[in-house]
């Protein structure tokens, strides 16, 4: 008996070497070798930033809205035309391997009303670069933030309404072909009611 559950234990410990693990909570067998996850990310996360103590302050957000509790869905004021007021900052996260945070391109892209009212370069001077792209519908960008302040390793864009009413919902995606989020399978949405 104390045999065969030594036998067993050099078996666990072996697959344990292997990169074969057991679930936890159903007891089957998991590949965790480093390439069984892929290379992109695994999840999007996008949510409205209530900008808490800032001139653009967004009331209407809860205060606690970030990548791990999104508020996704908000009511705004049309704008006055060419104006910046009233407008919604959209920040998301990639995620890989569960919890970390992921670096690689994407795109917001408006669908309905509104378009892009700013793209920030994730990073300055450096590298990584932003792009306000179809007529005004899609930020894209090569990486996450990275400037040492608050909202590194998030992606940032604002919107705007275009000066009608109705609805937006501005999809979030890994982007490494620059082509939008139509045939993106890592996403996530938030929506605007721009109203009167």
């Amino acid at each position: 008996m104390i045999r065969k559950a030594m036998f067993l234990l050099i078996a666990i410990l072996a697959l344990g070497g292997l990169g074969v693990g057991l679930s936890p909570m159903t007891g089957t067998a998991q590949d965790l070798t480093a390439g069984s996850r892929g290379n992109g990310p695994e999840r999007a996360a996008s949510y409205i930033n209530p900008d808490t103590g800032l001139a653009t302050e967004n009331r209407n957000v809860e205060k606690d809205s970030e990548c791990r509790t999104p508020d996704q869905k908000d009511r705004q004021k049309v704008s006055p035309a060419g104006s910046v007021e009233n407008n919604v900052h959209n920040d998301a996260c990639l995620f890989k391997n569960g919890n970390g945070p992921f670096d690689g391109p994407v795109s917001f892209e408006i669908d309905g009303v509104g378009v892009i009212s700013a793209c920030p370069d994730p990073d300055g001077a450096g590298p990584k670069t932003a792009a306000v792209k179809n007529q005004g519908k899609r930020c894209y960008l090569t990486g996450y933030q990275e400037t040492g302040m608050a909202g590194d390793e998030e992606y940032h864009t604002r919107t705007n309404s275009d000066g009608r009413t109705g609805e937006a919902v501005i999809t979030f995606c890994h982007d490494p072909n620059d082509n939008g989020c139509r045939d993106a399978k890592v996403k996530d949405k938030i929506s605007i009611i721009w109203k009167s």
